[in-house]
């Protein structure tokens, strides 16, 4: 008798506290099922991979999720360029320099995409700001615009505008 009035009483608690936490556990709002970085980790699994058409639509939604994500940019700015869309490209690119002014790679990426496109003085720009960050980088780029002719006239050229996204 005791031990049944001891269960009725643990059994009562028991719905009592259910009755508490279920109700606010459901009014809480539930996590996503992905989380912010899993496009982005998963556009880096397409992009090794070079499947850019499959990569860049993972980039743009976790630049979607955070719009302030240099490295998304980055990423979304080297798919587009693969897929052809050189202009967007510099705009991602320059996009992320923007959110993130000391990205070398973002920089690096952007002096390249300048030189292939015939902006030597917009590359030259990009090689000063990278001496500042990487020496490595900037060492790189310094070897690819040495092969460029009438590099010289960038010395007085005014920086190239930051047309950023």
């Amino acid at each position: 008798m005791v031990q049944d009035l001891l269960r009725k009483a643990v059994f009562s608690i028991f719905a009592a506290m259910l009755c508490l936490i279920v109700p606010r556990a459901l009014a809480q709002p539930q996590p996503d099922s992905q989380s912010p970085m899993q496009p982005y980790a998963t556009g880096l699994v397409f992009l090794s991979m070079e499947k850019y058409e499959v990569a860049l639509p993972l980039f743009e939604q976790a630049i979607r999720e955070n719009p302030r994500d240099a490295k998304a940019w980055l990423q979304a700015g080297l798919c587009l360029g693969k897929v052809g869309r050189a202009e967007d490209k510099l705009r991602a690119y320059r996009k992320a320099i923007a959110l993130d002014p000391g990205f070398a790679e973002a920089h690096y990426s952007l002096g390249i995409s300048l030189l292939l496109t015939g902006e030597k003085c917009g590359a030259v720009h990009e090689l000063r700001v990278l001496r500042t960050l990487d020496a490595e980088l900037a060492g790189k780029l310094a070897a690819l615009i040495d092969t460029m002719e009438d590099v010289h006239d960038c010395d007085t050229t005014p920086e190239p505008a930051n047309d950023a996204i």
